[in-house]
């Protein structure tokens, strides 16, 4: 009975985070990759990071190691036709081998997501000179039946598949490896997994056991195509099912495979499976650690910018001798929130709020920040918790060691200006924009 190795995983797994795309939501990977008895797993939605970070909690929670990715879709090579009436890009998967390996991906689907131009994107996928800027930590993997190789292949077409495979051999060297799936190791298509480890061979490139899964049974694989009709704005009968991951072909298959049927076609080539499994383990951690990361502020330190402004502010608020009792608040709240190191946030937002106001763009604050006499005086609120009887500790409570929440709310007709001002007083590389996704589920 053949088994896999003790580290082999799938590489190339989607969840319901490549929208309208695929279906098993993150716990069902993490619970399936369990009972398999898999020690790691990869995340590969398209074009996205949207469920790196929940991934990876339920990794580390079910003690699986996650390996971070994405599928690409890549424009194809210049000087060569489309091989097919398929998708109008090739798949491609990027795997993070750490964390600038991390940060190449959210460029690249930065890139992807923000484009204004979201159909010619769809349509024309990531250019070669994008992915050549941005492959600093990556490891890249063919990405199957969607993929450009499989698909020149498939076409007849060998001199475009040998083009490819030398073109992404040059962009990543060592770090490149072709996959070959399941179905590609038997049958009348075993030539074509033969042809494609001989391409590897002939430039050096790893082949390696890697199967596509964009949902966990065959019984789900319906589903797909509703999906993708919902993406398309039409109807099931009228969506074309060359445009799915399986490019039409039923055959191919995008489920979780078994362990052991699995295993089984590799028998005769268990050199995928090892080398499936070494590729994972060349990928380390990838995501941040979790450490706040503030912006360092021109001038004096931001403890010391922080007491000066705040001095300044409760002179203004309450006159040049404020009562003891108040000073004294303003200077445990201040020591407070140093020690838990939020100084710079406190200082960005008061200059958010003051450049809004400076404007006359309209801003208001909602939430537990008006418990803070150090936001009332930074000008950030304009609510007094000392005549109100406001406590702070309902804002920032020692017994929780949780980031603050500055809720703001910005006029909607002009918030885009502020959004301008951060960018040119902070930098545009440094200001990105928060999501807010939708699922589709049961009620």
């Amino acid at each position: 009975m053949s088994a896999l190795p003790a580290n082999f995983t799938h590489l190339h797994v989607h969840s319901h985070y490549t929208l309208l795309g695929a279906t098993p939501s993150l716990d069902e990977l993490v619970v399936r990759a369990a009972q398999d008895g898999l020690r790691q797993l990869a995340l590969t939605d398209a074009n996205a990071l949207f469920g790196a970070i929940a991934f990876a909690r339920a990794c580390r929670a079910a003690g699986i190691r996650s390996i971070i990715g994405l599928a690409a879709d890549v424009a194809l090579p210049a000087g060569d036709l489309p091989p097919d009436a398929g998708p109008p890009c090739g798949r491609l998967v990027l795997l993070a081998t750490d964390a600038s390996g991390y940060r190449s991906l959210c460029r690249l689907a930065s890139l992807c997501q923000a484009d204004t131009d979201r159909e010619r994107r769809r349509r024309d996928g990531l250019a070669w000179a994008e992915l050549r800027a941005n492959a600093e930590g990556l490891i890249c993997l063919t990405g199957g039946r969607a993929d450009w190789l499989e698909r020149f292949l498939r076409a007849g077409n060998r001199a475009a598949a040998t083009r490819y495979v030398a073109q992404l051999g040059g962009l990543f060297d060592a770090r490149c490896a072709l996959a070959v799936s399941s179905d590609l190791m038997g049958g009348p298509l075993r030539p074509l997994g033969d042809e494609i480890i001989a391409l590897g061979r002939r430039f050096g490139l790893r082949a390696v056991a890697a199967q596509p899964i964009y949902c966990l049974d065959a019984e789900q694989r319906p589903l797909l195509r509703l999906l993708a009709a919902i993406d398309a704005n039409c109807t099931v009968a009228e969506f074309d099912g060359a445009l799915l991951p399986d490019c039409g072909d039923a055959a191919s298959p995008l489920e979780w495979p078994a362990p052991e049927p699995f295993a089984a076609a590799y028998a005769d080539r268990p050199e995928l499976l090892a080398a499936a499994g070494e590729l994972a383990d060349s990928c380390g951690e990838a995501l941040p650690d979790g450490r706040l990361l503030w912006p360092v502020l021109a001038g004096q330190p931001a403890p010391a910018q922080l007491a000066e402004t705040a001095a300044v502010g409760l002179a203004t608020r309450f006159g040049d001798a404020p009562p003891p009792a108040v000073a004294a608040r303003l200077q445990r709240e201040i020591a407070a929130i140093v020690d838990y190191g939020y100084a710079p946030l406190f200082l960005l937002v008061a200059d958010l709020v003051r450049f809004a106001r400076s404007a006359d763009i309209p801003v208001s604050t909602r939430g537990s920040v008006a418990n803070s006499l150090l936001a009332y005086c930074l000008g950030i609120t304009t609510v007094d918790p000392i005549a109100h009887d406001l406590l702070f500790e309902r804002f920032l409570n020692p017994a929780r060691r949780s980031p603050p929440d500055i809720d703001l709310d910005f006029c909607s007709v002009r918030r885009d200006e502020v959004l301008d001002y951060v960018r040119r007083t902070y930098g545009a590389e440094r200001v990105a924009l928060v999501a807010t996704i939708s699922t589709l589920r049961l009620r």
